[in-house]
Formats: structure tokens, sequence, C-alpha cells
């Protein structure tokens, strides 16, 4: 390996992971921001709210890693180029294209089975456990700490509570409207109430209070007092689905699932798993055509001294359209199970077109020289 060609990756490489610190940081730190109501809505402990964080980060770093990659390259070209360390490549008589194609596959590669990774493996693990995660939260109950002085707080549809004050695991001046049976609604009233937890089971435990049920039938109220009332909160408690989004299957999973199926008798679900399953292969080649998208800059400049400003521009639009061709070409995958080659042609169609279009010129000569 020639000295440029290390300088040139060691170059790429810290200017990616400036940029993949800096984009996933951000887009990481507003996901973190937007489910922060999970320790004030919710039952939640600030381990639990970090760990549900963390298994954010690899679907992330699955978004912004192709698109670093991408950046990183195209700044080190636009800054090899204002250092004119490009210019004295050429005087010497070698081609910018051929030097520093090299090192740019080289990372292109291993950034390519990073991606792999995470897509085959760390990121449908990730959003697994994320779902559980979420289940877990959602169906951990009544907790106090969804309770707000002086507010009225519907944990459940069918139940709100409100109170004057708590302190620690105490809740006084309480007033609870159950209906849960929407044929008796009953409300309850207390001075104090304590929240206990026993056998998996939760209650409210009520002091010096009384119990107005309504009777529709009759319509009729009729009232209960009482010294202390052990409220069964279980009943309560969400009930959250367990239903696994594709995107949350292990590979092996999704590929045991499929096997033996033909893709005539897939159903909707199927569909999504064989899509998701495909996608987890095609998308990461898309990082090599994103690490070689930028070397068509030096194609698109005449002359060495010209601004690099519209090449920039074409190269970054042209990376843009083929994002949305990337996502669009996904989701018709997921409705068409047949495009299936396509998907698979696609990035490795323009990676050639990409190559073939930088060695035009040595392909002309080669041709001319033939005839």
């Amino acid at each position: 390996m020639s000295r440029f060609t290390t300088y040139s990756i060691k170059e790429i490489t810290s200017s990616f992971l400036f940029l993949s610190i800096l984009l996933t940081g951000m887009i990481w730190l507003g996901q973190g921001l937007r489910h922060i109501d999970l320790l004030t809505a919710n039952n939640v402990s600030i381990e639990t709210y970090i760990s549900y964080v963390v298994l954010l980060l690899p679907k992330i770093i699955l978004l912004t890693f192709p698109i670093c990659v991408f950046l990183a390259i195209l700044f080190n070209l636009n800054r090899l180029r204002n250092d004119s360390e490009l210019i004295i490549i050429g005087a010497s008589g070698k081609s910018e294209k051929n030097i520093l194609i090299k090192p740019i596959i080289l990372f292109s590669s291993f950034m390519f089975l990073v991606v792999l990774f995470f897509s085959l493996f760390l990121t449908p693990n990730s959003l697994k456990e994320l779902r559980f995660k979420i289940i877990e939260i959602r169906s951990s109950g009544i907790h106090i700490s969804l309770l707000k002085e002086k507010k009225f707080v519907s944990p459940t549809n069918n139940f709100t509570i409100f109170l004057q004050e708590k302190k620690d695991n105490e809740i006084f001046g309480l007033l609870i409207h159950d209906q849960s049976n929407i044929n008796k609604p009953q409300t309850y009233i207390a001075e104090k109430g304590k929240f206990i937890t026993s056998n998996n089971a939760s209650f409210l435990q009520l002091f010096n209070g009384s119990i107005q049920i309504y009777d529709s039938s009759v319509n009729r109220v009729s009232e209960i007092a009482f010294n202390t009332y052990d409220l069964d909160l279980t009943p309560y408690n969400k009930k959250e689905g367990m239903h696994i989004y594709p995107d949350e299957l292990s590979t092996n999973e999704i590929r045991n699932n499929l096997e033996n199926i033909s893709l005539k008798n897939f159903s909707a679900y199927e569909k999504e798993q064989f899509a998701e399953f495909h996608s987890r292969f095609i998308n990461p080649i898309y990082v090599i055509f994103y690490a070689l998208l930028p070397l068509l800059m030096i194609n698109f400049s005449k002359r060495p001294d010209d601004s690099w400003r519209y090449p920039i521009i074409a190269v970054s639009a042209i990376a843009f359209v083929i994002q949305i061709i990337q996502i669009t070409l996904s989701n018709l995958l997921i409705a068409n199970s047949q495009l299936i080659t396509l998907n698979y042609t696609f990035p490795l169609m323009i990676i050639i077109i990409t190559i073939l279009y930088l060695y035009k010129d040595f392909l002309y000569l080669l041709r001319n020289q033939n005839v």
C-alpha cells in the first residue's frame, strides 16, 4: 500500500468519524429528547430510559453511515483540490482518479462490511429489544409517577385520578372516577391513598372516604363509606400487543419463516418480511456507490482551476435522487415481490455506470487504438 493511499484512508476515516459523531449525535439527541416523556409520563427509571435510548442507536447509525461516507469523501476531495494536492498529482504524470480510487475502494469495502453487519444482525436485535422494552413500559400499570398534583390524569381511557398533593408514595385529597363498567360508573373520594405492590399485583389503599356508584338501569346513586379500601389497579393496566414488525425480526427468523413458501403464496406479513430480508443485503451495496460518486467531480471539471461549486451540487443532487429511488424500490418490493431482481440489479448497475463514466476517456482511447 502506497504512502498516499495510507494518507488518504487516514484522512477519509477521520472525516467520517467526525461527521458520524456529529450527525448521529444530533439525531440521537433529538430522539432522546422526543422520548423524554417516558421519565415523567410513565413508570420508568433513569436506567430503563438510558437503555431504551441506547437501543435506538443502531437504527440511527444504519441511516447515517452511508451519508457520512459520501460527505467524508466529498469533503476530502474538495480539500485535496483546495490545497493543490490534486494539481501536484496531475503534474507528476499520475491520474487523479487512478490514485484516489484505491483508498476509496478500500475504505468503502470496509464500510460495506460494517453496514452489512449492522443491517443483518445488530439493528434487528436492538429493535426487537426495543419492542420488548416498549411493551414492558406500557404494561407497567398505574404508578404514582404518572400523577400530577391538582390535575386530572387519565392513565387509561376509563380511569381518571385527581389529587391535591403527593408525597413519596402517599397521595392526599383523592378523587377517582372509574368507567370500566359503563352501566355502573364508580367515583372514589378519599382523604389519603398509598400505592402498594405485592406478588406482581398493585393496589391503591384508600383511607377515610366513600364510593359513589351510579346504576344507570334504575337511575340511582348509592354511596358506601369506608375507613380503608384496597382498590385493585391490575385491571387498569394497559394490555400491549406482542406483534413483532419485520424489521424487529432477526435475519435467521425471517429466513425460517419464509422457508418452503413460494412468492405467489406470500401473505401481506410475509411479503413485508421478504422485502425486509433482502433490503438488509441490498442497502449496504449503495455505500460503495456513495463512496465512488464524489470522484465524478474530477470529470465534471474541465480544467484544474475550475470551481467545484457546480460539480459538488451535481453529485449531491445525484446522491439525493438515488436515495429517493432506493427508498422507492424498497417500498415497491413490499407490494410486489417480483421486483427483487430489479432491487439487486439497480445498485450494481449504477456502480458500474459510475466506474465506466470515471474511465470514459481511457475507454475512448482504448477503442480508438483497436480501430
